[in-house]
């Protein structure tokens, strides 16, 4: 039953004392559709039922994934009339930050009466935190997670096993990039003609898996004072040459059009792939015929190659929410009580198994709901084991303009139009001169 309605002091927040003491709606922008649009909304009811605070949340999806919220926010901002919360990738929050359109949340979530308690901010893994803070200002939390996903390798057991290759990057298991390499090889099948029937890799043409390779390479892609870009240093280089090389032995292969890579893994057509968590849903249904049993393989989620697999790091990416300054002090207050409410320890377990996203928090190993999902689901326990080796990819401006450049490079690259030196030079140079324009 939901608790009586009655008038309720939130927090102090700027030395204001904010009082929900009235009826108050608030709009969240999302890009949820389907399956998870459902479950989105039964949380979304779930807390117009029982908050207690007259706040009531209006849900609605935005045509555009990411990009439409973005446009649609910019335009808003413009005209005044902004959303009170919506989700968004970090570039973009920083554009929001810069147009002094959104609240920094430090004063909601981590001091004050509606602030995460010390139990909660310990479950929380702590690059959730970590990564919504922006040095460029001043360190502050502009955002918090919302749905998130880890970049990982997924491996056809069985052609493991069958090549003799007995590592999987599942915890003390992490191959070196040496180990991939030489897995690559042998499980590559050619036929008569030379020509792959199955291929040991695939490469994804997306930049947080470029990022996330470098990263695992020991490198960075932007320099400490995060003013230019060093994606084209020694470990950006070997990563693109390592897949150049691949693809002209006829060992891996891309091809990203409609996740045709998961079908093809569905297919037996190759025998490993990087691509995030929340991917495991579609691979499943690749591996048992839309759905039905039993599954043509087996399969498992794991890390992706390591340059020192004792110190194994990915990259953590998806979306966040952010929270609009509307000239009011209940509504930030009221979005920041939605946003704690969605991410509590019940909802940040029990929305995850039904979306395919990661659990924020650690206390979801202990969930009865999550734990019988993992029987059914092991390989989201797999990647969940993975959690505390993730970090963030960059939050400048600049960053999504620069996304699609590094791309480019790794296309030309792997093409054999340039070498990869050549391509990645080319590329900081362009993004260079970009963070330079947007600074």
């Amino acid at each position: 039953m939901a608790p009586a309605a009655q008038p309720t002091v939130a927090p102090t927040v700027a030395g204001t004392t904010v009082n929900f003491d009235k009826p108050t709606e608030i709009t969240f922008w999302h890009t949820q559709t389907g399956a998870n649009l459902a479950a989105l909304d039964a949380i979304v009811a779930e807390f117009n039922k029982s908050n207690g605070k007259k706040i009531t949340v209006k849900a609605e999806t935005i045509p555009g994934s990411y990009t439409g919220v973005y446009q649609k926010a910019m335009a808003a901002i413009q005209a005044g009339q902004t959303p009170d919360v919506a989700v968004g990738y970090e570039s973009m929050a920083v554009e929001y930050m810069k147009a002094k359109a959104i609240v920094a949340l430090d004063d909601y979530a981590l001091k004050g009466g509606q602030a995460l308690s010390a139990d909660d901010l310990k479950d929380i893994f702590p690059i959730y935190i970590e990564s919504n803070k922006y040095p460029m200002f001043q360190n502050k939390m502009l955002t918090f997670p919302f749905t998130k996903s880890l970049a990982v390798q997924y491996w056809n057991e069985d052609f493991l096993k069958a090549a003799g290759v007995a590592k999987n990057g599942q915890k003390g298991q992490i191959m070196s990039f040496d180990d991939f390499k030489k897995a690559t090889t042998a499980l590559t099948k050619k036929g008569a003609d030379g020509k792959a029937s199955v291929y040991g890799a695939h490469i994804k043409i997306d930049t947080s898996y470029i990022d996330a390779f470098i990263f695992a390479n020991g490198g960075e892609v932007l320099d400490k004072d995060q003013a230019k870009v060093t994606f084209n240093q020694d470990a950006g280089v070997q990563i693109f040459e390592m897949w150049a090389e691949m693809v002209k032995n006829g060992e891996a292969y891309e091809n990203n059009k409609d996740s045709a890579y998961q079908n093809d893994f569905g297919a037996g057509k190759v025998a490993g792939f990087h691509d995030t968590t929340t991917g495991r849903p579609w691979v499943r249904k690749a591996l048992t015929a839309d759905g039905k049993e039993p599954e043509k393989y087996k399969w498992s989620v794991g890390m992706i190659p390591q340059k020192d697999p004792n110190k194994p790091i990915s990259v953590l990416f998806g979306g966040n929410v952010v929270v609009f300054d509307n000239k009011d002090k209940v509504r930030p207050a009221a979005g920041w009580e939605w946003i704690k409410f969605f991410t509590n320890k019940e909802n940040s377990a029990v929305f995850p198994i039904k979306t395919g996203y990661m659990p924020l928090r650690k206390s979801a190993a202990e969930n009865p709901e999550v734990k019988a999902n993992w029987e059914k689901d092991p390989q989201g326990k797999q990647a969940f084991d993975l959690s505390d080796l993730v970090r963030a990819e960059p939050q400048i401006p600049a960053w999504q303009d620069i996304r699609g450049i590094l791309q480019d490079a790794l296309t030309a690259t792997i093409t054999g139009k340039m070498t990869a030196k050549a391509a990645l030079d080319d590329a900081a140079s362009k993004a260079n001169k970009l963070i330079e324009e947007k600074k």
